[in-house]
Order: structure tokens, then sequence, then C-alpha cells
């Protein structure tokens, strides 16, 4: 079943456009004791995008985000800029050419639920041009059952919980 789930996940994402690894369950394990935990790599195409004001998103169907997930685990979404991993979600200031002082804002949000994740760029205002955001790699990390609240890492460096949970890099 679990190598079902992890194919369907493949299949779907594959499907909305994107390029995915996944390490899931039959993937390295964490430590022991620890949930069932895996990655996916993806890349957020502003090609795939819908604009809804000022709010551009891509919403993928991810099978391996179960109710256990959603009620007692966690999933946790990293971008790479500038060689690192940074964590979701992630709000930038634009500032004018001509004045140094910050225009608008852009949040790099993400939300999920059973079966469901999305993830967007949310500016601070509707004449803030989204279409000009660049696509961006995306790290999902998925934790099964794991209460996200008792974890002995920062879950915020996506490094840490690669170390923690065994995960590839």
């Amino acid at each position: 079943m679990k190598t079902g789930r992890t194919i369907g996940l493949a299949l779907m994402l594959v499907l909305a456009g994107c390029n995915i690894e996944t390490v899931g369950p039959e993937g390295p394990p964490g430590p022991p004791g620890n949930a069932n935990v895996f990655t996916l790599t993806f890349t957020f195409s502003m090609a795939d995008a819908v604009f809804n004001g000022p709010v551009a998103s891509v919403q993928y169907e991810v099978p391996a985000i179960t109710r256990s997930v959603v009620d007692e685990g966690a999933v946790l979404l990293f971008f790479r800029e500038q060689g690192t991993w940074t964590a979701m979600p992630y709000t930038f200031a634009v500032e004018s050419p001509d004045l140094p002082a910050v225009d608008y804002t852009i949040s790099l949000g993400f939300g999920y639920d059973v079966q469901f994740l999305e993830v967007f760029y949310e500016a601070s205002t509707e004449a803030a041009p989204l279409e000009d955001q660049p696509d961006r790699l995306m790290k999902a990390v998925v934790i099964d059952g794991f209460p996200a609240g008792k974890a002995p890492v920062d879950l915020t460096d996506y490094e840490a919980v690669r170390r923690y949970f065994g995960l590839p890099d």
C-alpha cells in the first residue's frame, strides 16, 4: 500500500507539471521510534499558477497527506535560494528603485489538508507584478503521525530536519 501511495503521489505531481524526487516510506529510515517521514522535491512554476487578485497559487493533489498527517503530523515546506533551504512561510520586501523604501511585500506560503497541498505567492497589494516572480525549487517534508510540538529538532532548519530524520540530501 505504501508503494502505491508513493507512486500515486509521484504521478499526481508529474501530471501537475512538476519534477519531483520522492524519498518515501521505503527510503532511509529516521531515528528509531520516529514517524514515517519522507520528502518531495518539486518546482513551483509560475506557468502553472492561477492568479486571483494579489495571490498566485498552484494546487497539488497529494495522496500521501493523510488524515493522520493532518491530525497528528506535519508538512514542512522549504524553498531553495542562494544555495540554502529557507523555511516557509517567508515574506520579503520589494523596494522602490528610486527611494530606499518598501513599496510592497510578497509572502511565499502554503497550506495543506487531506490529499491537498497549495503553494502560493501573496502580495500586500494587487498592483504587485506577481507574474514576474521566479519559479522556485521546493522541498516538502511530510511527517506522518509525529507530534511536531515534541520534535527535538528545529523544524524551520531543513538541514537539521534532514539530519534528524535521516533524509537524503
